[in-house]
């Protein structure tokens, strides 16, 4: 955690001390939320995404942007098993991370001539796609623990797994990826209104010890976002 806050203060503090653009973003959204590479079905639930932001613009169509998001999912399990009605019987797991992804954006305008030479600003509204890596720390994660995994180390008194094999990690790393649209909502371009989609793939397995299985978190979901400007020139000149 204090690995994540260092890194915020230090793009916090290359951006105020740079002539450049720079935004706070409000963001909120939701989407699925499932785990990958489990050996059985699993199936997918409601993820939820939301916190702050902070952009820093670097050249004419490129924007850095660094979040700490509140980023909760839910996902159900199968566990070999079915009711009396032969109906598969599912063991529901839920996590709640703090998400700090950190992306590189490029902006596609709808219009080329927006885009003035020798001014660094923002145009009416413009396409974006982004990507970078995420850093995770879990404030609640559960697992499903097969049974029958379990059952089978059960006997062998030197295999057996601990309590600590048994909690699933709370950290993750991965990539985020996405693209949007921003809107200008008038005001000279100090608030802006961004419409937008993002998928989060974890590397991480969520389990300690490989032989109770893989599963790995991946989360699709949508959002809208508020820009608001903390600088006070709608363009700022450069050289490039």
């Amino acid at each position: 955690m204090k690995k994540i806050l260092i890194t915020l203060a230090l793009v916090a503090t290359f951006s105020f001390s740079s002539y450049a653009q720079n935004w706070l973003t409000v963001k909120g959204g939701g989407g699925i939320g499932t785990n990958l590479g489990y050996s059985r079905n699993v199936n997918a639930g409601v993820a939820t995404n939301f916190g702050l932001g902070y952009k820093h613009q670097i050249s004419k169509r490129m924007m850095l942007e660094g979040d700490l998001l509140l980023d909760s999912r839910v996902s159900d399990f199968y566990t070999g098993f079915t009711d009396i009605d032969e109906q598969p019987i599912y063991f529901s797991t839920a996590a709640t991370y703090i998400q700090v992804p950190i992306t590189l954006q490029y902006k596609i305008p709808f219009k080329k001539k927006e885009l003035v030479p020798y001014r660094m600003g923002q145009p009416k509204s413009y396409w974006f796609i982004e990507g970078g890596p995420h850093l995770a720390y879990g404030l609640n994660v559960t697992s499903y623990n097969d049974s029958l995994v379990l059952d089978q180390w059960a006997d062998q008194d030197s295999d057996t797994f601990t309590t600590k094999d048994l909690t699933p990690r709370n950290f993750d790393l991965g990539v985020t990826v996405g693209v949007g649209i921003n809107f200008n909502l008038g005001d000279e371009g100090k608030r802006r209104l961004i419409i937008g989609t993002r998928a989060n793939y974890g590397f991480i397995n969520l389990y300690r010890d490989n032989r109770l299985g893989v599963a790995t978190n991946f989360s699709a979901v949508g959002y809208i976002a508020l820009d608001i400007s903390l600088t006070s020139r709608k363009h700022i000149k450069h050289r490039w």
